[in-house]
């Protein structure tokens, strides 16, 4: 690797890195308010909330990786034009055929890293996720039995315990049912026990009053020594799970078996999704060189560079959209899947062009100078 290279490379690296840290913190934090409702409203801590962070990682990586090398292009291409640094390396002789390829070095990486990313860290992290959320949503006693807090275990469903002891009795309770709105049951308890066997679990609720909506606007109370509150529909066991498209290796995603397609997931959910892991990390790897014709295609210009930086990131949109569009056309079909190739083509089509209208504008400087 030349010098001149490695120094082109090395300021793409770094403004990578620093966008890396940038756009995985603000994405990450989009995250964490979804994993910190999961984790209260199962009663578990900051080691399980870390554990979740962790795992939903991967999935935020997918997100920032192109974000990052568009950002890092542009950031490292616009300081060495600024600079004039670009310019004295083009006036020396340096062709864009030269200039691209320590952005090609660059875009290669991150390719990879994205490869590597979507089809090894994505669907090992996505299965422990589901896993791990499965397993605590299943340990029903340790989602419920949470003191002086309201939780949601189902839609139209809310418990508060007031007191909680070693044993698992609990006192001052509030269960509010409304999952049926025409018979909304509210109970209040002096103490419970939470008792669970196999697919059944049952909340046993003693000295306490149901109040039901009554007649007129009013209150209707019922008092009991015991009640039995059923909550077998809570339960959840481990091999009910379906596994998401995105679970899965790329082979198996472009070859689903009759076990994955006896689920809710239909062979376009498979096929596009192996797909999306094929083309993203080509799309990846154009994005900088968008950047570096778009920038290079607009010759010096002492008023800045404002500009090309919109054009180049409202393309590299585009294609994205592209992109998105395509994968919905394969769910609908999946015979469609070389659309999910047609953002690439577009994008070498745009690299192409600008490199033959630069080549052509050289030699006729060239030609002019003789």
């Amino acid at each position: 690797m030349r010098k001149l290279d490695r120094y082109i490379l090395g300021h793409h690296v770094a403004a990578f890195g620093f966008f890396a840290l940038i756009f995985t913190g603000v994405i990450w934090l989009t995250q964490a308010v979804r994993l910190i409702d999961t984790v209260v409203a199962s009663g578990q801590g900051a080691r399980t909330f870390l554990e979740f962070s962790g795992l939903v990682l991967p999935q935020v990586f997918v997100i920032v990786l192109p974000l990052s090398a568009i950002g890092a292009s542009l950031y490292a291409l616009n300081r060495l034009y600024s600079d004039s640094e670009l310019v004295v390396m083009m006036s020396s002789g340096l062709g864009p055929t030269a200039l691209l390829r320590p952005v090609l070095m660059f875009s290669s990486l991150i390719a990879v890293l994205m490869a590597l990313v979507l089809m090894v860290a994505v669907p090992i992290a996505s299965t422990a996720l589901a896993d791990r959320t499965n397993a605590i949503r299943s340990d029903l006693a340790a989602s419920l039995i949470v003191e002086r807090q309201f939780i949601h275990p189902l839609e139209g469903l809310t418990l508060f315990i007031a007191d909680t002891s070693q044993t698992g009795e609990m006192a001052g309770i509030f269960l509010d049912d409304r999952r049926d709105e025409d018979q909304a049951v509210t109970y209040t308890a002096e103490r419970a026990l939470f008792l669970r066997e196999e697919d059944e679990a049952r909340l046993v609720m003693v000295d306490g009053v149901a109040l039901t909506a009554g007649s007129g606007g009013g209150l209707n109370s019922v008092r009991f020594d015991q009640f039995v509150f059923d909550l077998s529909e809570l339960l959840q066991k481990d091999n009910d799970r379906t596994p998401r498209p995105a679970e899965y290796p790329v082979p198996q995603l472009l070859n689903p078996t009759a076990e994955m397609l006896d689920t809710r997931y239909d062979p376009g959910d498979y096929i596009s999704e192996g797909h999306y892991k094929l083309s993203l990390p080509l799309l990846t790897m154009i994005y900088p060189v968008i950047a570096l014709m778009t920038f290079l295609a607009g010759g010096y210009r002492r008023s800045g560079f404002g500009r090309r930086v919109v054009v180049a990131v409202v393309v590299c949109v585009l294609i994205q959209v592209v992109l998105f569009a395509a994968e919905a056309r394969v769910v609908e079909k999946p015979a469609r899947w070389p659309l999910m190739y047609l953002p690439q083509a577009l994008g070498l089509i745009y690299v192409a062009a600008l490199m033959l209208w630069l080549e052509k504008g050289s030699g006729s400087r060239r030609r002019v100078a003789a």
